[in-house]
């Protein structure tokens, strides 16, 4: 006997067929699970102490215990720090994404003087005063600060394989914020060079001139920006916080009453962004190729003091979106793993773990023996966001102490 499919039952098979073909190539980034989560709260307007908080207290860094982990850790960031000092200068970084082309990293002296400073308390004493003494020379070339960033071609490979010199970026690495008087004032604040703060704060002054006079367009509730707007958000916000305290250092009130009231208006922004968009992850224009290129902006370039603020005043929102977007991605952590963020790329870009690393520690504040775990191996030789991790995570070991620093 002859079987005959009915013909209802193969219009049906078609259809499914095709709306399964469509929904693989409208969905064919290969993003690991969910973009958005489910995490959301009213806005809330912030208090004369949620604010206070904010300005005066930073991570009170120091010499981790005798534990096991604690000494492993340890021993990678002397040995990371080490390697860096004796191959200085560095050229930035090439990765190599795939269909999402390339990307350069550790080409703007920000990075630099933000993950060595936070390193000082954990060195060596004779390593600590190397660092101290290539800061200080660094800083009359190319301060933290300044807009422009270093040359992509300049310096020693940080690469384990060979890069044609064709491929790697031209021209010199850009701020997109200014995320680097945070980290003038971070350098300042560590390696104890008081005479820097007072001297550098005309030049500082005149670098934060525009985020002071003009409006501030950031759109809390938009779930498309393209540019790291989110990023650049952490950065400003973080440089107003510095730009505050080196106010203070230099006894110039109207400088910092100016910075305090910009830096309420983008705390809030940011705290809200937190409590009522759920939207994370996003398309970014960073690597050299836009298809299929993904970014959790608005946790790059986490400062402590931000995390801090996001944990308390995001009504668990914070905590929320980045422990249901981690948990879908077991080992995010891991240098060079597979792709995680989205796009038929061959491994993950630095900025992924980066992000969620900064998110472990400052605002879903996991178990400390938990974050040491996290450590894996560098990127590459003089990896700034490898050093940034031992650092911190060392910080929690310690419990997160905190200081007030005005």
């Amino acid at each position: 006997m002859k079987f005959r499919i009915p013909r209802f039952a193969v219009c049906v098979f078609g259809v499914l067929f095709l709306l399964t073909i469509c929904f693989d190539f409208s969905c064919g980034q290969n993003i690991v699970g969910l973009s958005s989560t489910k995490f959301t709260a009213n806005p809330v307007t912030l208090t004369e102490m949620d604010f206070s908080e904010f300005f005066y207290f930073t991570p009170e860094l120091r010499s981790p215990s005798d534990q096991p982990e604690n000494q492993r850790v340890v021993r990678k960031l002397e040995a990371h720090v080490v390697q860096f000092l004796a191959g200085h200068p560095w050229m930035p970084f090439h990765h190599t994404l795939g269909i999402s082309g390339y990307e350069s990293y550790f080409n703007h002296p920000n990075e630099m003087f933000y993950v060595l400073g936070i390193a000082l308390p954990f060195l060596s004493h004779g390593t600590a005063e190397k660092v101290k003494r290539v800061l200080a020379d660094q800083l009359q070339q190319a301060p933290p600060y300044a807009l422009d960033g270093f040359e992509h071609r300049s310096g020693n490979a940080r690469e384990s394989y060979q890069v044609p010199s064709a491929l790697r970026l031209a021209g010199r690495g850009r701020a997109n914020s200014v995320y680097g008087v945070y980290v003038f004032w971070s350098y300042c604040h560590y390696a104890g060079d008081s005479v820097a703060a007072r001297s550098h704060w005309n030049a500082i002054k005149a670098r934060m001139k525009l985020l002071l006079e003009d409006d501030y367009p950031f759109d809390i509730n938009k779930k498309d920006y393209p540019n790291d707007e989110a990023e650049k958000l952490n950065g400003d916000l973080a440089g107003l916080l510095g730009l505050f305290r080196l106010a203070r250092i230099n006894d110039d009130d109207a400088a910092a009453k100016q910075a305090e009231a910009r830096a309420r208006q983008l705390l809030e922004l940011r705290v809200n962004l937190e409590r009522v968009n759920p939207k994370i992850l996003q398309k970014t224009r960073s690597a050299t190729k836009q298809l299929h290129n993904f970014k959790l902006p608005r946790y790059c370039d986490l400062v402590p003091e931000i995390g801090e603020a996001l944990r308390k005043l995001s009504a668990g929102c914070g905590a929320g979106h980045l422990k249901a977007f981690r948990e879908e991605r077991n080992g995010w952590h891991l240098a060079f793993g597979d792709r995680m963020i989205g796009g038929e790329n061959y491994t993950n870009p630095l900025h992924f773990p980066r992000s969620l690393f900064a998110g472990v520690v400052f605002v879903e504040q996991l178990p400390a023996d938990q974050i040491l775990a996290f450590i894996d191996v560098p990127w590459c030789k003089g990896d700034f966001y490898f050093m940034e991790q031992c650092a911190y995570a060392l910080w929690a070991s310690a419990g997160r102490p905190w200081q007030k620093v005005l």
